[in-house]
């Protein structure tokens, strides 16, 4: 089973500089690389204290890349509706060399109508922005004399991006998947890898999603294997009754810096959306019980953690998964020790799982 360290930072300057968050990050990092953690994922997000501090995934795992030697460097997600393909493709490129061809870059659409407002992008054009954008920078990585003549960029001819990224043709592609079928079957048809978070849906129609892309996959001529990675919040402590205690305190806390980046979709619907408007509402409910009953969520001492990644990984066989350790007002000594209990104590144990 392969296990790496999700970062949604949600944090802001009343609890302490983004310096200060960067250099704790990285220390995580390290130690997640010398523990043999797969990979180091960041996500975009803008002006919220719920992600805000990641506006530039790119920039920020260009510092853990310098600081490590084994972990993969995965964008999940950055967004091509808000930077111009030409851009993206570089600066990921960039992030290749630096990390000697670690990058596995993902894309996603966003979904928060505040960031949309404060880029002057329509959100009824974020899955024709996110198709195009990912397609172009592909291009970009690859293509010489590459003419782009779409509908929110028109460029070219251009030669390949300098620098080229080390992985050739290029690295591999993930794109960020919720419950939409039109995104499972878009990714298919491309042949590009999958990042899902299993608390948006059940896990039975996550399921049917990808069995839907698997097929997708198959009938247009990639391999219906494919690469996926599902993201989890974790806390793991010394003992059960002490992981169950702070991770309520924890999540609480996360919580409101959710539900406060949520409320911009007061007063706001959308086709292209649909149901997001009820998002804020539905997180308001949801409590620890709730996701650890659904195995949404992993809490507990070692025994308990290990137990649920095994069940975790029955749901998603071959999946990567990715933690997110450091949520709501977890510190970064808990962050440290729930690194190594999972590194020393719970990897050794999941040696041979499938």
């Amino acid at each position: 089973m392969k296990i790496g360290l999700n970062f949604l930072p949600t944090v802001g300057p009343a609890e302490m500089p983004g310096a200060r968050f960067y250099d704790e990050m990285i220390e995580l990092s390290e130690l997640a690389d010398r523990l043999s953690f797969s990979h180091v994922k960041l996500v975009e997000h803008h002006f919220h204290e719920w992600g805000g501090y990641s506006p530039d995934p790119v920039s920020l795992l260009s510092a853990v890349a310098r600081r490590t030697s084994q972990v993969r460097l995965v964008t999940g997600a950055v967004t091509p509706a808000f930077t111009h393909p030409i851009k993206l493709a570089a600066s990921l490129s960039v992030l290749d060399n630096l990390s000697h061809g670690r990058l596995d870059a993902g894309f996603g659409r966003a979904f928060l109508p505040s960031e949309f407002d404060a880029f002057g992008v329509r959100m009824t054009e974020s899955r024709a922005r996110l198709e195009e954008g990912v397609e172009a920078v592909e291009q970009l990585w690859s293509s010489h004399n590459f003419r782009w003549e779409g509908r929110f960029h028109q460029f070219g001819p251009l030669p390949p991006v300098l620098p080229q990224p080390v992985q050739r043709p290029h690295p591999p592609i993930f794109i960020a998947a919720t419950t939409s079928p039109e995104t499972f079957t878009w990714a298919a048809e491309r042949g590009y890898h999958l990042m899902i978070i299993p608390v948006v849906a059940s896990h039975a129609k996550l399921s049917g999603l990808l069995d839907l892309h698997r097929r997708t996959r198959l009938a247009h001529g990639h391999s219906p294997d494919f690469r996926l990675h599902v993201s989890y919040h974790c806390y793991v402590a010394e003992t059960q009754s002490e992981a169950l205690t702070r991770a309520e305190e924890h999540y609480a806390a996360y919580r409101d810096k959710q539900l406060e980046a949520y409320s911009s979709w007061r007063g706001v619907t959308s086709d292209e959306y649909q149901g997001y408007e009820r998002m804020e509402e539905a997180a308001r409910r949801t409590t620890v019980a709730d996701l650890m009953a659904a195995d949404n969520i992993i809490v507990g001492g070692v025994p308990e953690a290990t137990a649920t990644l095994r069940r975790i990984a029955k749901l998603y066989p071959g999946a990567e998964l990715s933690l997110q350790l450091r949520f709501g007002s977890v510190s970064h000594a808990e962050a440290m020790r729930a690194v190594r209990l999972l590194g020393e104590r719970v990897l050794p144990e999941l040696v041979g799982d499938a």
